[in-house]
């Protein structure tokens, strides 16, 4: 990623559709590059899906180079879009001040019994805090299906259960493939407000 430069022109080739997308490069951070489309059109806002996976591909050194990753719309900024690479990068956990609200919703399921779906307060790559439920009090290990918005197909790990309030569960994410980690970062980073506190 260190080798991408500020407007460098790159593509996202898709997989789905064998769509291919100009941009120019807005900025890198960690395994994240923020692109705008060279058209200055909204970008990836017809897909259901809140993400898709694809490649990042730009010249270097007289070569082409293919990075593996996840592209996601920038929630915030519609001609800009997200790319998390997944080939070979360690994903920094982010800290708890870089969560999100979103639409999403959790299955938890229990050893044994029905799961439990529940509506998430926000969410981060490596946890979320969940509104509380009567099924959830036992338990500290829980099977999770994450669902993101109107997407059929959920992100599966294990959810440990880090803290509980009066109102709301705290839970870390636990065994989490590398492709659903960086689904999540991509999410995170698309939803997440320019400015920091």
């Amino acid at each position: 990623m260190r080798r991408l430069k500020h407007q460098q022109l790159v593509e996202i080739h898709l997989d789905e559709d064998e769509i291919i997308i100009s941009c120019r490069v807005e900025g890198v951070e960690g395994s994240v590059a923020t692109l705008t489309s060279v058209d200055a059109g909204p970008v990836l806002r017809g897909y259901a899906a809140p993400a898709l996976p694809g490649y990042l591909v730009f010249d270097h050194a007289g070569r082409q180079v293919a990075l593996k990753g996840i592209a996601a719309p920038n929630a915030n900024e519609d001609a800009e879009l997200l790319f998390v690479v997944i080939d070979g990068v360690q994903l920094p956990e982010r800290r708890s001040a870089e969560r999100v609200q979103l639409d999403a919703r959790a299955r938890l399921f229990p050893a044994d019994r029905e799961y439990v779906e529940t509506p998430l307060a926000d969410l981060s790559v490596s946890g979320m805090r969940v509104e509380r439920h009567p099924g959830l009090e036992e338990e500290v290990r829980y099977r999770l299906e994450l669902y993101i918005g109107y997407e059929p197909t959920p992100i599966r790990c294990d959810a440990e259960v880090a803290r509980r309030t009066a109102t709301h569960i705290g839970m870390k994410f636990v065994d989490v493939q590398d492709t659903d980690r960086a689904l999540l970062a991509a999410i995170v980073a698309s939803h997440r407000t320019r400015v920091h506190a």
